[in-house]
């Protein structure tokens, strides 16, 4: 049964208030399992659908399955560097990003490009398992949304995952129809 989407505010134009929809949506769920199970869980997902219904947009102005996955393989270069940087420097700054402009830059092939994703999510997951929680409480500041722990860093993207998760399974739904 479908439900409504998952509304987040605009990164860009609404910075604060993104970070906190993200923060609000994992709640008390650890990151660390949601990071370890999202890219699985994207890869079943998508993996019935034909190429077509990958770069298929379910409406007007929205992304397509293939065009989430760019978007997400983007995020997890920047994250990965923010979390490095937050790990081995005393808060450090690092600047925000228009992931609107990034998400049409040309990609590989869409298999390539969840494998290359996948593999990217588990070096991730493995530094800050290694670090967590002992890191947890290291400080950057995010040019956009300013100051934050490792922690709500990891805690917003999780939610982030979950956003697209909610995304993905929508806009497979409207691939079917």
């Amino acid at each position: 049964m479908a439900t409504g989407p998952i509304l987040i505010p605009d990164a860009t134009a609404e910075p604060a208030a993104y970070k906190r929809a993200l923060l609000d949506l994992i709640g008390d769920t650890d990151p660390l399992e949601t990071f370890a199970t999202t890219a699985k869980r994207w890869r079943t997902t998508a993996s019935e659908l034909t190429p077509d219904q990958l770069t298929a947009a379910p409406l007007e102005g929205e992304w397509s399955v293939a065009q989430i996955t760019g978007h997400l393989f983007d995020v997890e270069i920047v994250q990965g560097f923010r979390w490095r940087l937050m790990i081995t420097e005393d808060n450090p700054t690092y600047p925000g990003y228009n992931e609107k402009l990034w998400t049409p830059m040309p990609r590989v092939p869409f298999s390539q490009l969840l494998d290359t994703w996948e593999g990217m999510r588990a070096a991730n997951l493995l530094v800050l398992r290694d670090a967590w929680p002992n890191a947890a409480k290291y400080t950057a500041i995010h040019a956009e949304q300013g100051p934050e722990t490792l922690e709500e860093s990891v805690r917003k993207i999780a939610g982030h995952d979950i956003a697209h998760l909610d995304q993905l399974r929508r806009t497979v739904e409207a691939a079917y129809r």
